[in-house]
């Protein structure tokens, strides 16, 4: 049965009633037309890098309803539909809230699979840094091949197939990187960061419906970005989750809350995940610093499950 909130959501939001079929492996396709050179530069041209169809025509606060077919690593049984939903709540990074895509069981599994393989304390690409990260630990679980889960495999192509480009999917530099699942005690969190080298999706799957994912400067509408982190982190110095931007909320209790969403809050669930973009998709290939995000102080223990797409043409940009 839908939620009060929910309904009351739904009831002044254009939901839009087209259903996908999420296929349960990558589309490979002729990557010939990827790329164009034009007077010894490589260019990769726009539309590439950012949402394909349906998703890219999709406006802030409406929805896509969609599902997918699930493979249960604890179950034999033939695959199981899930229905999700799609909302786009941002356009600059182009950001979209997963509503309900994984199951109240798959969320246990990707739990068991990180407590089982072991935790360690989370550093950041800069080896021995755990500054960046507070009062975390992390484990990484193939998302393929020998020693992979069929779960994260499927979520996996999933993903793939709805926030990747056709030329994307079929680009030999494309791959993704273990899934990785963080465990942040109280207190825990990530300063703010652009995930960016390469990574030109980013999905993070809230597992026990903690959120706090900030976009300071979403949808920010008063003059250019800096092009640098150090311009970026002076403009946000000041700025507050819930008062610019977008904040992604949620708690545990995943129970009915009296507050919706907002122009600056987006509440998630247990299951929920959120998708956005790195990477400006207007032909310049540059890094798109809009999609700047923390992951804001916990006042309970968050569990959430990252998955990055890579192309790593962009690393010649």
């Amino acid at each position: 049965m839908m939620s009060n909130r929910r309904r009351m959501m739904m009831s002044h939001r254009r939901i839009l009633s087209l259903w996908l079929f999420i296929y349960s492996s990558f589309i490979i396709k002729d990557a010939a037309a990827f790329s164009t050179t034009v007077k010894q530069q490589t260019v990769i041209p726009p539309g590439i890098l950012g949402p394909p169809e349906p998703l890219k025509s999709l406006e802030v606060g409406h929805t896509l309803n969609a599902f997918r077919l699930a493979v249960d690593d604890d179950d034999d049984s033939d695959p199981q539909k899930v229905d999700f939903s799609i909302e786009r709540v941002a356009n600059s990074p182009n950001i979209f809230i997963l509503r309900n895509f994984l199951t109240a069981s798959e969320c246990k599994q990707i739990q068991a699979l990180a407590e089982d393989g072991g935790m360690k304390t989370a550093e950041t690409i800069t080896k021995g840094d755990t500054s960046s990260r507070k009062n975390c630990s992390v484990a990484w679980i193939p998302s393929s091949g020998p020693g992979g889960s069929s779960l994260v495999s499927g979520l996996v192509a999933s993903t793939a197939n709805i926030f990747l480009s056709d030329m994307v999917k079929s680009h030999p530099s494309v791959c993704v990187e273990d899934m990785q699942i963080l465990k942040y005690d109280v207190g825990g969190e990530f300063v703010h960061h652009q995930d960016g080298d390469a990574r030109v999706l980013t999905v993070i799957h809230y597992i026990n419906g903690v959120g706090g994912t900030w976009f300071p400067l979403a949808d920010r509408n008063d003059g250019d970005l800096p092009k640098n982190k150090a311009g970026v982190m002076k403009l946000v110095e000041n700025f507050e989750p819930g008062k610019h931007g977008i904040f992604v909320k949620g708690d545990s209790s995943n129970s009915e809350q009296e507050e919706s969403n907002s122009k600056y809050t987006v509440l998630v669930n247990k299951g929920d995940a959120v998708a956005f973009y790195n990477y400006k998709d207007e032909g310049s290939a540059q890094l798109d610093w809009a999609a700047l995000h923390c992951g804001s102080p916990t006042d309970e223990t968050k569990w959430i499950a990252n998955h990055w797409y890579r192309l790593n043409e962009l690393s010649n940009y």
